[in-house]
């Protein structure tokens, strides 16, 4: 998994390629919580090119939304590929993170 971080006025935009899943879902919430110094309003991650989410991924994702909700930063998917949004739907967390309808 790579991840390409941008920040932009208040939201922190984060691109990840590759597979988020149980051997990578570390890397990606460490460079979440690195980043988190810079004060974004929002955290947005774009997921076109992730072809696979597992569980751990799903979880990371979770624990993330509570804990930045804490501190008053919205997190934000976009984009997700037609696997990660399937997984997301199967699990009802496309209403939880508010994306449209395919």
């Amino acid at each position: 998994m790579e991840l390409f971080i941008d920040h932009d006025n208040d939201t922190l935009n984060v691109r990840i390629v590759g597979e988020v899943v149980a051997d990578t879902c570390g890397d990606l919430r460490l460079a979440i919580m690195e980043n988190v110094s810079r004060k974004p309003r929002r955290i947005l991650l774009r997921l076109p090119e992730v072809p696979f989410m597992d569980t751990s991924g799903i979880g990371v994702l979770v624990g993330l939304r509570a804990h930045l909700k804490s501190k008053g930063i919205a997190l934000e998917l976009a984009d997700p590929s037609p696997k990660v949004r399937h997984v997301l739907e199967m699990t009802r967390l496309n209403q939880v993170f508010g994306l449209p309808d395919a």
